[in-house]
């Protein structure tokens, strides 16, 4: 590798401060300096292809603030490390992020017990200028204040410092450097706590009302609770979603000004500066001051236009410190000799391995292409809300972006009692703005912590001033030319190639929500959750936003960010039931209502796979089928599924644990058996590939209490058929190398193994539109009433149809419509979470279980593992939903590591939880006392019985033999 000269910028007043330190990437050897990012030191160099993300694709440096995590790269044999976020030392040996090839060295020390849980009167979440306003303010009121940031040093976006490896000649001249030391300083003497390295990955609200942030400082967890939490997490810049946008070389304005402004490096020889605003301009000049080639600023506005002076002197008026710096800017961009071409937006970025090329189309239509190796895109930002969401703050869609921006008052209330947003995070208005904002927040904060909070009207008439200029701003920046609309090929979600053509694909299937996207296509499943794709599909799946509800979007998920396995790993105590919960609250939000047909044969209310199933049978029967349910089909239970197909019984279904003492689950084994066989002749029967493999599934044990369970349980296994045997030490290690040395023998049932769910249902929904049923969406059903021979169903929605027969498959849910007949069912709602960690290569074959411990693993066919077990998750309390709980996150993450140690070198990625239903470990079928033509079908293992389930369900609604005695699966067996 031949390292690449002159990229290291040189400024007045700037040094550098730092020894030349040697380290390696891909076996070659380089220098940087210390005390810069890893990611400044390969651009120095002139590397910024990084992650390897698939065959001959590799990404690079492009967000520089750790939230598109698409500069991974491998150190000492950890992998999945941010290289814009972890600091270079002596002697790194650095290769790039590739899952194929993962060390799987441990990432992090397991800790050796749950963190304390410490208290605080105020937490903030980020350190940019709303947070250290507020931060100041809080601790001169007497409110003990912690200030949270992810980063190395506080500041911001806007503030970020001058990085370790330079120093300023003498005191910054920089304004903008100077004002970020003066608030850093000022909130320090106040007697405010900053912490930095300090990411919030979860929160929630404690037993004691009070919001509860999880926090990973610098590779150790920890927990705050705080009276009173800020949320100042800023923003994040908009994708610009055009072919080559994924380039190595293509990357935001931010992460150029960091690179050039923190650490003096340029990411190319001829950088291209593109986008909206005069962030561009500022990044531009920070180039040209250094000695970089800027080949041209492209502004998709062009303040130059006739009719701009009334905004250029309201501007002035507002800010006129802030008006004349533009008016410098662009005139030392003229002395460097950067052309600006007002009204022209880039259409296409092209190159081989990196960008080479820029296309750019003018307000004319008149395309120009630019040699450029690197390219800067500013074109916006977007709100960071995830802390926000997962406290329960109300969201709403922004039309134009497709994005959640917060629900909040005046003084930064959300709706969530307790939780406070300022910043960038409220609403994008500048860096003035949000100081005076952080200001007028923290004085509200002390006010309801019962102290002087002080006079807010200066801070709001800053503001108000700040906004003003923001509005004459924006009004002179108006863009004269329009961002092109995708191409089929482009790439719209970077993490997992999802493109525009797979999107529009869905869309003519009639996918209109984001969820049922991301089943179909796993967009918005990688490492940045979704960040930089979800409000582009949007709308393009639904065009209009101005509709758009918060069930619009992506649910919140835990964590905020990847974490270390490891890290979070803590042993916790194990429920020894299912945990049940009210599932009469209705989810905030809704789904839009699809028009409810007067009348059918029969009515299937849910969704999930029972109910397509049950419909898919029906309809090829003859019957008029429709499937009502309150959101898109396979949204809920089913679509939230982990996949596995289970054939042996669980640890928790037999012995002492188990319901009922087991017999129920024991009996359910043949049609579980049977339910697979079926998933398979599906499979076939409609050309499609569900990812079955049935590689067999181990239940481990470590010690001989857990060896004699396992005995017991294969023995009654063996006697209904099921051919399950114990193996030893040895041949459960060839079988798999990856399990714990730890564990010393096994249940092996070979018939077990998994299916991707997000093709399993939507395959069974289609087959089953084509038999002739019909799908309806956004129903509530909040009556069944007998009518003569009939049954009328009403929803809260309105309307109202009727059928023939009615059968009741909404999982958690179906007691609810049984109570509408006069029947207590026993079903009940018990939501459990699942985990998934990022992909890497093979190394778990088979699906895996504890005899003694709540885990269930498998590893998907893209690499990922996906980890359960029954770890009860939660309701929350002012959305409605299902969410996961730190508690069984951390718990579930132990017993995972400590069966397949290698998970200690991986991030979780991601969590969901899902409403499971809980009976006594078997299906409940049949007819309602009194009701012979409404039916139940309900199921705690729903997914493997799925089939069986619908195809049974089917027959009896048909008034045809199941084929199979079902007499134990009605009510009669509880008496």
């Amino acid at each position: 590798m031949t390292s690449i000269g002159g990229l290291r910028l040189v400024s007045p007043g700037i040094a550098t401060a730092a020894e030349t330190i040697g380290f390696t990437f891909e076996g070659d050897d380089l220098t940087g300096l210390e005390g810069e990012t890893i990611g400044a030191a390969l651009a120095a160099s002139g590397v910024l292809d990084l992650r390897q993300a698939g065959v001959g694709d590799r990404r690079g440096l492009f967000c520089g603030m750790g939230a598109c995590q698409d500069c991974l790269v491998e150190i000492d044999g950890k992998g999945g490390q941010r290289a814009c976020m972890t600091k270079l030392a002596p002697g790194m040996q650095i290769k790039r992020h590739d899952p194929d090839r993962n060390a799987l060295a441990a990432l992090a020390s397991r800790p050796e017990a749950e963190a304390p849980l410490e208290e605080r009167d105020v937490a903030i979440v980020g350190a940019g200028p709303a947070a250290l306003a507020a931060a100041e303010i809080l601790a001169r009121g007497g409110a003990r204040v912690v200030l949270l940031d992810e980063r190395d040093a506080p500041g911001g976006q806007y503030f970020k410092p001058l990085a370790p490896s330079h120093t300023f000649a003498d005191q910054p001249t920089d304004k903008q450097f100077a004002d970020g030391l003066q608030r850093r300083e000022a909130a320090l003497a106040a007697g405010a706590e900053i912490r930095t390295g300090a990411m919030v990955w979860q929160a929630a609200i404690g037993s004691a009302g009070h919001p509860e942030l999880a926090v990973l400082s610098n590779g150790t967890a920890g927990r705050i609770a705080a009276k009173a939490v800020l949320i100042a997490t800023g923003a994040y810049e908009a994708p610009h979603h055009v072919p080559g946008w994924t380039l190595p070389g293509v990357m935001t304005a931010g992460a150029a000004q960091t690179l050039a402004r923190a650490y003096r490096v340029s990411p190319g020889h001829r950088v291209l500066v593109a986008g909206n605003g005069p962030l561009n301009w500022q990044v531009a000049l920070e180039l040209a001051r250094g000695g970089a080639t800027v080949v041209a600023v492209l502004e998709s506005a062009r303040p130059s236009r006739l009719g701009t002076l009334p905004h250029l002197l309201g501007m002035a008026r507002a800010a006129p410190a802030l008006a004349f710096e533009g008016v410098r800017m662009r005139a030392e961009l003229m002395r460097h000799g950067v052309p600006i071409h007002e009204g022209m937006i880039v259409t296409a970025l092209l190159g081989e391995g990196r960008v080479q090329t820029v296309e750019a189309r003018g307000a004319n239509g008149r395309v120009r292409r630019f040699e450029a190796d690197a390219v800067s895109l500013g074109y916006g930002f977007l709100p960071s809300l995830e802390v926000l969401r997962m406290l329960g703050g109300a969201v709403e869609v922004d039309p134009a972006t497709g994005s959640a921006r917060p629900r909040r008052d005046e003084k930064g209330r959300t709706t969530r009692s307790g939780v406070w947003v300022a910043g960038d995070g409220a609403g994008i208005a500048g860096s003035q703005a949000a100081l005076a904002a952080g200001e007028i927040a923290a004085r509200d904060i002390l006010t309801a912590l019962r102290r002087d909070g002080g006079d807010d009207a200066p801070a709001r008439a800053r503001r108000s001033q700040a906004l003003d200029f923001q509005r004459h701003l924006w009004t002179l920046f108006e863009p004269a030319v329009k961002a092109p609309e995708p191409k089929p090929d482009t790439v719209i979600c970077r993490c997992e190639n999802v493109t525009a053509y797979q999107i529009a694909a869905m869309r003519d299937e009639g996918v209109e929500d984001l969820g049922s996207l991301k089943r179909r296509t796993r967009l918005g499943m990688g490492r940045c959750q979704g960040r930089y794709c979800a409000g582009r599909a949007l709308k393009m799946l639904r065009g209009d936003l101005s509709g758009a509800s918060e069930a619009d979007l992506f649910a919140p998920q835990a964590p905020a960010r990847p974490v270390p396995v490891a890290a979070l790993a803590v042993e916790k105590g194990e429920w020894g039931g299912h945990r049940e919960v009210p599932t009469d609250r209705i989810p905030r939000g809704a789904h839009r209502s699809d028009a409810l047909p007067a009348r059918a044969d029969l009515v299937v209310i849910g969704g999930g796979v029972t109910g397509a199933a049950t419909a898919l049978y029906a309809a090829r029967a003859g019957m008029d089928v429709v499937v009502v349910d309150r959101s898109a089909p396979n949204s809920q239970a089913s679509g939230g599924n982990a996949g596995s197909l289970h054939v042996q019984l669980l640890s928790w279904d037999f012995g002492s644990k188990a319901m009922a003492g087991g017999s129920p689950a024991q009996k359910t084994l043949s049609l579980q058996r049977d339910s697979v066989a079926l998933w398979k002749a599906l499979e076939v029967e409609l050309s499609s590939d569900f990812e079955i493999v049935t590689t067999g599934g181990l239940m481990v044990a470590e010690d001989e209490a857990q060896a004699v369970f396992l005995r017991q349980k294969a023995a009654a296994e063996r006697a209904v058929g099921i051919d399950t045997q114990v193996i030893g030490r040895e041949e459960l290690a060839a079988l798999a190398p990856a399990i714990s040395q730890r564990m010393v023998v096994a249940a092996y049932c070979a018939a077990e193994g998994k299916i991707n769910p997000l093709k399993g249902t939507p395959a069974i929904v289609a087959a089953a539109k084509a038999a002739g049923a019909r799908f309806i969406a956004g129903h509530q059903i909040t009556r069944i009433e007998a009518s003569g021979a009939d049954y009328a169903i009403s929803s809260a929605a309105g309307g109202e149809i009727t059928a023939t027969r009615v059968v009741l498959a909404a999982g958690g849910w179906t007691r609810h419509l049984g109570q509408m007949l006069g029947t207590n069912l026993p079903i009940s709602g018990a939501p459990l979470q699942m985990l998934v960690t990022e992909p890497t290569r093979p190394i778990l074959k088979q699906l895996v279980a504890h005899a003694d411990r709540h885990l269930t693993m498998k590893q998907a066919s893209n690499g990922n593992l996906i980890i359960g077990g029954a770890w009860t998750a939660g309701i929350h309390e002012e959305t409605g939903y299902s969410r996961v709980l730190r508690e069984s996150i951390e718990g579930n993450l132990w017993v995972a590591e400590r069966t397949v140690p290698a998970m200690a070198g991986l991030h979780l990625l991601r969590s969901w939880a899902a409403m499971n239903i809980n009976i006594d470990g078997a299906p409940l079928l049949g007819a309602l006392p009194g009701h012979p033509n409404v039916l139940v079908a309900a199921t705690a293992n729903g997914y493997t019985l799925g089939p069986m389930m619908g195809q049974i369900t089917a027959a009896l609604a048909a008034g045809q033999d199941p084929g199979r005695a079902i007499e134990y699966f009605t009510l009669s067996r509880f008496g």
